[in-house]
């Protein structure tokens, strides 16, 4: 049996407070062998990424660790902090969930790679450009003499984490810490992502500590997987073998969410009476092309579709699809090109004039976008949120009835009363949801988009928002139109399910004909990229040095185009 070469011994973390530290972590022990891959899983809030962020020496200011941290078998507490400080930056490559965070939006991807060379790597500044191109080239970015001229708002964020670990390469670690790395990205991106770490790690011989929420993943590129559960590491199984192995019951009940068919739904009639109609809708954006010249980009063209009143439709597709933004002309947010939206039998193909208008429409479409402590305001508490929403369609009610209506509100998306008075901060990423739900609710719409409403959270609490959601169409009868790349999810939710790709609509039909015999190449695309018992990663799309199809490009549109009648 090889040495580790990580090695976490009755790891403790504590954070700052009053009169003494909170404990955040308890004695939590893993190791990492030279060439395996360790899965470390739980909900949010378990300690994975606090345990992950010690490793690499990036706990916030005022954190305290107790325990042992060694990287190839050098105790990190016996080194003087610049041997510390070096030995995290060649041995160990940290990879983050959110790329964009990290990435000046202002210097290029050739910028930043070229400085990770000659400032951590002590690459000389006359090669660092061509070490970059062959480590961009390496993680399966494309054209990558482009790339490194574009800014990172130019990416989508599948290339954007590639671009990261390139970034880390650079510096020629032995093991790389992973921390949700794949958890905003679709299925199928996400595979990709997946992919080039496999073959990074077959070919560079790279030990791997993926962070992850989801079991199912970790249980299909990993060897072995820690369980953690309110900052213990509760057990560690061999990935081959973890659903027969598994003894602790948390362990199931993540298995059961990640992995387990949903059951399946009471079908609403799909000839009931539209609440939704969309005809031949069409979205355009003048975006740069290659050459410095203005190009068409097609972000939905000719969709057209039909929610029935209190039905539960799903539009599935990767990121650039035009899911979302067919949701934000439907709200109002964008405006089409050409095509008309028809809600309860009103066209909102063109914008609302006036505030009494978009009152009128707000109250009857509502949307819950993907990430809540964005969209909530911050300095509000639960019940200064609620209250907020209410007096907006509610004007004329009186304090007693505003605070019943929060009391009905909060039981309606099982949230406990004694949380009113916090903020999103002091909220888990499943509550914050609810109260974003909640608020949604408060203009008692005859429809609910949820954008990606439950992609960034873990697979136990997705489960449970997706149970309340269909609790609550049946309850209320408002209807829902479910924007996700997640198939899972919709199995879960949707009685009816479109397809898109590229802009346009690839398939429709019931969510059981889409995901039990779907008949578009791309529809099983999706369905091949979810993680399963058996799913390894593989790349399914072009080769690395072919162009990706990254822009769907039309005719040039002119400088001015004619406004919409």
């Amino acid at each position: 049996m090889t040495n580790p070469i990580l090695e976490v011994d009755r790891l403790d973390i504590f954070a700052p407070g009053e009169p003494e530290p909170r404990q955040l972590v308890f004695g939590s022990s893993l190791a990492v062998r030279r060439g395996e891959a360790v899965g470390l899983v739980g909900e949010s809030g378990s300690g994975k990424t606090l345990t992950v962020r010690a490793i690499a020496g990036l706990l916030p200011d005022g954190f305290t660790t107790d325990g042992a941290i060694r990287i190839d078998g050098q105790d990190l507490s016996a080194l003087p902090a610049r041997a510390v400080t070096d030995l995290r930056a060649h041995r160990v490559g940290m990879i983050f969930q959110t790329p964009r965070a990290h990435l000046n939006p202002l210097r290029t991807i050739g910028d930043f790679m070229t400085e990770a060379l000659i400032h951590v790597s002590h690459v000389k500044p006359d090669a660092a450009r061509g070490r970059a191109l062959e480590l961009l080239d390496e993680v399966g970015i494309s054209d990558p003499g482009r790339r490194m001229h574009q800014h990172p708002a130019e990416l989508s964020g599948g290339l954007l984490q590639r671009v990261m670990i390139a970034a880390t390469l650079a510096m020629d670690p032995e093991i790389l810490l992973a921390d949700e790395i794949t958890t905003a990205l679709d299925v199928t991106t996400q595979e990709e992502v997946m992919a080039v770490i496999a073959d990074l790690r077959e070919h560079r011989d790279l030990s791997l500590l993926f962070i992850t929420h989801d079991l199912a993943l970790a249980a299909a590129v990993c060897d072995r997987v820690s369980v953690m559960q309110h900052g213990r590491i509760v057990e560690t199984l061999r990935a081959a073998t973890m659903r027969q192995d598994a003894t602790q019951e948390y362990t199931r009940t993540l298995m059961s969410a990640a992995m387990d068919e949903a059951p399946p739904l009471e079908t609403t009639d799909a000839d009931a009476t539209p609440l939704l109609t969309i005809e031949k809708l069409r979205k355009t954006y003048r975006v740069r092309g290659a050459n410095g010249g203005r190009e068409s980009l097609v972000a939905v063209d000719d969709v057209s579709l039909r929610v029935p009143a209190g039905g539960s439709v799903g539009i599935v597709g990767e990121s650039g699809s035009g899911k979302s933004t067919t949701a934000r002309m439907l709200l109002g947010l964008e405006h089409p090109d050409a095509g008309t939206i028809t809600v309860q039998g009103q066209d909102w193909s063109v914008p609302a004039r006036t505030g009494k208008a978009r009152r009128r429409r707000a109250k009857t479409a509502q949307m819950v976008f993907q990430d809540p402590y964005q969209s909530l305001d911050r300095r509000q508490t639960v019940r200064q949120c609620l209250v907020e929403a209410i007096r907006v369609h509610r004007p004329r009610d009186r304090r007693p009835a505003v605070e019943a209506r929060v009391a009905e509100l909060i039981a309606q998306v099982r949230l406990d009363e004694k949380l009113l008075d916090a903020r999103p901060r002091a909220l888990s990423g499943g509550q914050r949801q609810r109260v974003a739900i909640a608020r949604a609710l408060a203009a008692e719409p005859a429809l609910l988009v949820l954008d990606e409403a439950v992609s960034a959270l873990d697979v136990t609490t997705q489960v449970e928002i997706l149970t309340l959601l269909d609790g609550i169409r049946r309850e209320t009868g408002v209807t829902l139109l479910m924007i996700t790349h997640d198939l899972t999810v919709i199995r879960r939710l949707c009685d009816e399910v479109v397809v898109m790709r590229h802009g346009m609509i690839e398939e429709r039909g019931t969510a059981a004909e889409i995901l039990d015999e779907p008949k578009a190449d791309y529809t099983r695309l999706l369905l091949d990229s979810i993680p399963r018992e058996g799913w390894k990663p593989r790349r399914r799309r072009l080769g690395r040095t072919q162009a990706l199809p990254t822009v769907t490009r039309t005719t040039m549109i002119p400088e001015h185009p004619e406004p919409r009648p």
